[in-house]
């Protein structure tokens, strides 16, 4: 290329400059900037050559591009779209995503105003934050996107002002989150603007930059406010954040190193939650998340994340889950009621149906025998009109007490109604000790009943024993019945076995 360009000088008898590499004798070459002048115009022939040695400019140009096109590469891979804009809102430079989002190709040199790539309804509140930008501010807004034929997307847009050594915003960097899921959910539960720019307000995150080499860290105006500090004393060092971690947690949340190399080797995002505890002792549940920025030796060198409260959500499931186990308690709370006489604390007619039916089956499927028997309280309606409803009360409450001090563990005794109790006693093909121990628990009482013929209060029971199969709770309890009525008529404070 080097012969052309001298053989093409020569005709035309032109000065010019070109960048090239010369070897130095060996296998090494470096680059230099050569300058033909042709030293008359009479085109004699005469050439005046110099070279300037650019070699390591140029070897530094070289790693800056492979290190923006790294970074190009790590952006791109970011569903998130980041921009970098000038003071007058010209795009200077947009990733993957952004262009997809705005339907501009990745070979655009760039240039075009950004905001006219945006809808008309949100160029005003973008132009009002390009002009806090401007002016130093970390600012936000709400815009969105509309490709033909596409769904309008909306945009959580954070710009960040880059300032140069003399303090003037050079640089604004625009990081935009997709929020149209968000939106959606938002329209379908809140329809006033208010509560969206509220769920806005709320949804604030921090962003931190932290350079790993040179252990500088810088957070905007958001990450101070969630840390509770002041932006006007920045924080210098990741040390200098650590007094404001839990202790708990400072080994974890300040392990930079270790952590990027890990993350880098599984190409995967930082994301941590820990606590910090704020300047006045309130301790605060955060998220942090990052993405790793590596040089050319693969080894991590910057990372960029964003930080956010998340304690009012953690709060908010806490309760949650506190309630669902109050929720729970009532619930077999309820249950327990539903299954329960209320007035002597055995089981009431509905859990005798379903007990009932239980220990059918399992006498069915065992072929076991099983007892069952009905119980009423001799001349209870002339006790209550002697003695009063509330006396009346007690009487059964006691007759329930007797019944369960005989009842075995395996044995199910319930309230069948008014003055009535019924039992099944599974496994049982005599029963009789049982019915006589009962009979003599209630005479253990002595309980006085003035309009009794005995003068004292007594029960009648009757009692069935059948084999299983094919047993019918029904059928049982109306053979117990029958057998009640036989101990009744046979003159009460008695028990009967019924065929």
């Amino acid at each position: 290329m080097t012969l052309s360009r001298f053989q093409t000088l020569n005709r035309h008898e032109v000065r010019t400059d070109f960048e090239c590499r010369l070897r130095n004798g060996g296998d090494c070459a470096r680059w230099v900037q050569m300058t033909f002048q042709p030293l008359s115009r009479e085109g004699d022939g005469d050439w005046l050559c110099t070279c300037a040695d650019i070699d390591q400019l140029k070897r530094r140009e070289q790693t800056m591009e492979s290190r923006i096109r790294l970074h190009t590469d790590l952006l791109n891979i970011s569903q998130d779209c980041f921009k970098l804009i000038s003071p007058e809102g010209d795009v200077i430079y947009m990733n993957r995503a952004g262009c997809q989002a705005l339907g501009v190709s990745e070979d655009s040199a760039f240039g075009m105003q950004w905001l006219q790539l945006l809808p008309e309804s949100v160029r005003v509140a973008g132009e009002e934050a390009i002009a806090l930008a401007r002016q130093g501010s970390i600012s936000r807004f709400t815009g969105c996107s509309a490709l033909p034929g596409e769904p309008l997307q909306t945009w959580d847009n954070v710009l960040t002002p880059i300032k140069g050594p003399d303090g003037r915003t050079k640089e604004i960097f625009c990081l935009s989150r997709e929020t149209t899921a968000q939106r959606i959910a938002e329209d379908g539960l809140r329809q006033s603007q208010e509560r969206l720019i509220v769920a806005a307000r709320v949804s604030g995150m921090g962003i931190w930059d932290y350079d790993i080499a040179t252990d500088a860290l810088y957070c905007d105006d958001s990450w101070y406010n969630i840390v509770g500090l002041d932006p006007a004393q920045p924080l210098q060092r990741l040390a200098d954040f650590s007094p404001y971690i839990h202790p708990e947690d400072v080994g974890r949340a300040t392990e930079v190193r270790d952590t990027a190399a890990q993350l880098i080797a599984q190409e995967q995002d930082y994301s941590i939650v820990f606590r910090i505890v704020r300047p006045d002792g309130e301790i605060r549940w955060v998220r942090s998340a990052a993405c790793m920025l590596q040089d050319l030796s693969g080894n991590a060198t910057r990372a960029i994340g964003f930080l956010s409260d998340i304690t009012d959500m953690l709060r908010g499931e806490m309760s949650l889950r506190n309630a669902n186990r109050e929720l729970e308690k009532e619930r077999d709370s309820l249950a327990q009621q539903c299954l329960e006489d209320p007035l002597t604390g055995i089981a009431n007619r509905r859990f005798l149906d379903s007990e009932l039916s239980r220990i059918c089956l399992r006498a069915n499927r065992t072929h076991q025998h099983i007892a069952v028997g009905m119980i009423d309280i001799d001349h209870f309606k002339a006790y209550n009109d002697h003695y009063g409803h509330p006396a009346g009360d007690k009487v059964v409450r006691a007759i329930a007490g007797a019944l369960k001090s005989i009842a075995r563990q395996s044995d199910f005794v319930a309230r069948y109604g008014g003055e009535e109790f019924a039992f099944a006693l599974p496994s049982t093909n005599e029963p009789k000790p049982i019915l006589e121990r009962l009979m003599a628990a209630v005479e253990a009482l002595a309980i006085p009943h003035e309009k009794s013929p005995t003068g004292r209060l007594t029960i009648s029971c009757g009692c069935i024993v059948r084999r299983g199969g094919g047993l019918m709770p029904a059928t049982l309890l109306k053979a117990a019945d029958d057998a009640l009525y036989d101990a009744k008529s046979a003159g009460r404070d008695r028990y009967a076995l019924g065929r």
